[in-house]
């Protein structure tokens, strides 16, 4: 599956007490299960989704290191990345179904 990017919003707080507004571009690949062995390969192991930052904007500005750093290293963002990125592809699929039910029933 080819690499999307997608581009997330939300707030984050870097010190504990004031909420910056986020803009976090970035790719998602979701993985795939483990294959099992066949005649011409021993298969392969399991792929975990994966997360690649491209962009951090913090309040409109340029993340800096160590913001970059914080949200790279924040569970809460990479689940809601990952959430994210899941929706963005569910309804660019149902969307990518529709079509094609139009121009069959055309």
């Amino acid at each position: 599956m080819n690499k999307m990017i997608h581009e997330y919003k939300c707030t984050h707080s870097f010190d504990g007490d004031n909420d910056y507004d986020l803009v976090i571009t970035y790719t998602y690949n979701p993985g795939s299960p483990p294959t099992g062995a066949s005649y011409s390969s021993g298969g392969d192991p399991e792929e975990y989704p994966e997360i690649d930052v491209l962009t951090i904007t913090v309040d409109g500005i340029k993340a800096g290191l160590q913001q970059w750093d914080d949200v790279i290293e924040s569970e809460r963002l990479y689940n809601e990345m990952s959430a994210h990125a899941v929706d963005c592809i569910a309804d660019e699929q149902a969307a990518a179904e529709e079509y094609r039910n139009e121009l069959r029933r055309d």
